[in-house]
């Protein structure tokens, strides 16, 4: 018998915690927001079926407890060992048709406990989940609204319409994940970054505009130079408006886009770059013709070091190079041809090559 009544002792502690636990259940952030919510999609049926599983516990549980008072009244050894012990649990909703009717399968205490812990565990689940999904969920919409504040474009119209909806897709069905939920985050951190950054890049393209703008009016200078002394097609000076797309961009903002700002600076860098490159060719063609008169110069003053001041051949030599590199237009290439011919000619004399 002692042994008996430890076990009913020890059954009816454990009815405690069993009690505490669907309390907990009953209490769970989850469960709060489950049961408040207008649910849809896979979140409503799988809360039916949670929702079922706690009504079913706290019914298994009222069957629990109502065993355990039988074991507590009773005087009988043999009885408080069936009830304890044996398979004295009928489970209505677990009952079978029979060729004479419905039968409910017997279950003992120990059954019942097991069933217990196990519809306990997937219900607790659904909520953890429901919860931890809708928490994930508000932790990357709920910024989204602070982020999109004082923007006042029809875009950010869009995106705060937009964060509405994914906010009352969350509540509606949090244990469905949102893929649409990454894509608006980016977009409104896109569009949140170039409303606090717009005028710093605006001020940077424009001085890049205005570098653009010099630069081209230098390499506009070089080139009138050279077109007029040195012979060959040069490049034009490139013309791009890029200073007309910046005011554009200043013009429509803030309903611009990322990629409308991206593109100009993009425009810009491009210009900036190719005016430098035109320009750098340009100056290029006129460093080549002094380089080439230097070296000219240079050699000239060999052969007169060396002796050679009054060659026949070499003043001949000299004289065509000169007339090239200093006739207008001016040949390049026929001019360092003609520089190298006399460069060799005045090695060959003073190193005897």
């Amino acid at each position: 018998m002692d042994t008996l009544d430890e076990e009913l002792a020890s059954l009816r502690r454990e009815s405690d915690r069993v009690a505490e636990s669907l309390l907990a259940m009953e209490d769970h952030p989850g469960h709060r927001l489950l049961r408040g919510a207008v649910l849809t999609g896979g979140s409503a049926r799988r809360w039916e079926a949670a929702n079922a599983g706690m009504v079913r516990l706290w019914e298994w549980f009222d069957v629990y407890r109502a065993v355990l008072r039988q074991a507590s009244d009773t005087r009988d050894p043999a009885e408080l060992a069936r009830l304890l012990r044996g398979a004295a649990i009928a489970l209505p909703e677990a009952a079978v048709r029979t060729l004479t009717g419905t039968a409910a399968p017997l279950v003992t205490l120990g059954d019942l406990v097991a069933r217990m812990k196990a519809e306990y565990a997937r219900v607790t689940a659904v909520l953890a989940e429901a919860h931890e999904a809708w928490s994930r969920r508000l932790e990357l919409l709920d910024p989204l609204t602070g982020q999109l504040a004082g923007i006042d474009s029809a875009g950010a119209a869009r995106l705060r319409a937009e964060v509405a909806r994914a906010h009352a897709r969350a509540v509606a069905d949090p244990l469905t994940p949102d893929p649409e939920v990454a894509g608006l985050v980016a977009r409104v951190a896109s569009v949140s970054a170039l409303h606090r950054t717009f005028s710093s890049r605006v001020q940077t393209l424009s001085r890049l505009v205005a570098e653009v703008e010099s630069v081209r009016a230098q390499a506009g200078e070089v080139r009138a130079r050279v077109v007029a002394e040195i012979a060959g097609d040069h490049p034009p000076v490139p013309g791009e408006d890029v200073a007309g797309a910046l005011d554009g961009l200043r013009g429509r903002f803030p309903d611009v886009a990322e990629t409308d700002v991206a593109a100009v600076e993009a425009a810009v860098g491009v210009a900036l770059t190719r005016a430098r490159e035109v320009s750098a060719h340009l100056a290029g063609s006129l460093e080549r013709r002094s380089e080439l008169r230097g070296r000219l110069d240079a050699y000239r003053a060999k052969a007169a070091g060396r002796g050679f001041a009054e060659d026949a051949g070499l003043a001949e030599l000299h004289r065509r190079a000169r007339d090239v590199l200093f006739g207008v237009p001016c040949d390049l290439n026929a001019g360092t041809v003609a520089v190298r011919r006399y460069q060799r000619a005045v090695l060959a004399r003073t190193e005897g090559r």
